[in-house]
């Protein structure tokens, strides 16, 4: 048997009291603190453990606990003291390290373009491009700006991202994130979302994003790769990042706060609809529609069916002809 926390104080104050008892004194200990006599048996086991009770002939001698702190705790606080100084010299050398580094960035960009532009790089390695983005969101000192296509992100590349974006919302940097209205369906973006936003991230959805974007403290911006599935483009000329910060914050300012709740989904439906609505009067096929919107081919189908069942038209182009005659279409973009 055990002795939990509340019996071993009693059993102490008993012992201090009689400053030297015996096993024999078990008995009488246990009737007058009103424990059980094998309890009381395991408390004693207990406190000597702990160098409160110290083994003295046939018995137990009391002991002061700074004598327990002295001999249990400082060994241990000592060891900890140590640890912490070992953590610290390990950190300013890795500080040390990511400086020297970094300062050979500009003699790489100089001479290893790889065909691209000044204040263009490209990366083609998948693992180079995770490293360069881990490297960028821990240097990173005031903001973070990400569009995520493509509806709900995929369960390991949210584990990834959960504690990586909780720690630099300790350091105060500021997270804001566009994703498409089909993520507030995706159960485990809602988790995700749910922690960085009690943790003081900013998330929006709007109908369509044009592409996949990070950008860091607005001096470095990581775009897609277009030859390249898993390559990206690493982009730090000023023009360029001025170009990409304005098309996020008017996207920014287009978008709903996340929110997953009846009212939130039925206004995101409502949206996602339309849109859906402009690309079919636009002649797009719904592979091409499922892909922009962020939703799998079989949900998209739903939507036009459902579209179609609304308006009363038996195909697309009476559909589209008559969302034009009520004025329910998106302003076309003739550039498409």
């Amino acid at each position: 048997m055990t002795a939990n926390d509340t019996v071993l104080p009693d059993v102490y104050a008993w012992a201090v009291a009689q400053r030297h008892i015996t096993p024999d004194d078990v008995p009488r200990m246990a009737d007058e603190l009103g424990h059980d006599a094998a309890v009381c048996h395991a408390a004693l086991t207990e406190l000597t453990r702990r160098h409160v009770l110290l083994p003295d002939g046939d018995g137990y001698l009391a002991a002061s606990p700074d004598l327990a702190i002295t001999a249990l705790v400082g060994p241990r606080e000592s060891a900890h003291r140590e640890t912490e100084r070992q953590l610290a010299a390990a950190r300013e050398q890795t500080s040390h390290l990511r400086h020297r580094l970094t300062e050979l960035t500009p003699l790489y960009l100089d001479r290893n373009q790889h065909g691209t532009a000044p204040g263009i790089d490209a990366l083609t390695d998948k693992f180079a491009v995770r490293a360069l983005i881990s490297d960028l969101t821990a240097g990173c000192d005031k903001e973070i700006m990400a569009c995520q296509p493509g509806g709900g992100r995929p369960p390991a590349a949210l584990a990834d991202a959960l504690p990586r974006d909780l720690e630099l919302l300790r350091r105060g940097v500021e997270l804001r994130s566009l994703y498409q209205h089909t993520a507030r369906f995706h159960a485990p973006t809602q988790q995700y979302a749910e922690a960085v936003l009690q943790a003081g991230s900013r998330i929006r959805t709007v109908a369509e994003i044009p592409c996949q974007m990070i950008v860091i403290d607005r001096r470095t911006a990581v775009l897609p790769h277009h030859e390249y599935r898993y390559g990206a483009v690493i982009v730090r000329d000023p023009s360029i990042l001025a170009y990409l910060c304005t098309t996020f914050e008017q996207a920014w300012n287009l978008g709903a706060p996340y929110q997953t709740g009846p009212s939130a989904a039925r206004s995101a439906v409502t949206e996602i609809k339309a849109a859906i609505l402009t690309l079919m009067a636009n002649g797009l096929k719904d592979e091409v529609i499922a892909k922009r919107m962020g939703l799998s081919v079989r949900a998209c189908r739903g939507h036009i069916a459902d579209l179609l069942s609304t308006l009363n038209a038996h195909s697309r182009f009476q559909a589209g002809v008559i969302a034009e005659r009520d004025g329910l279409l998106e302003p076309r973009d003739d550039t498409d």
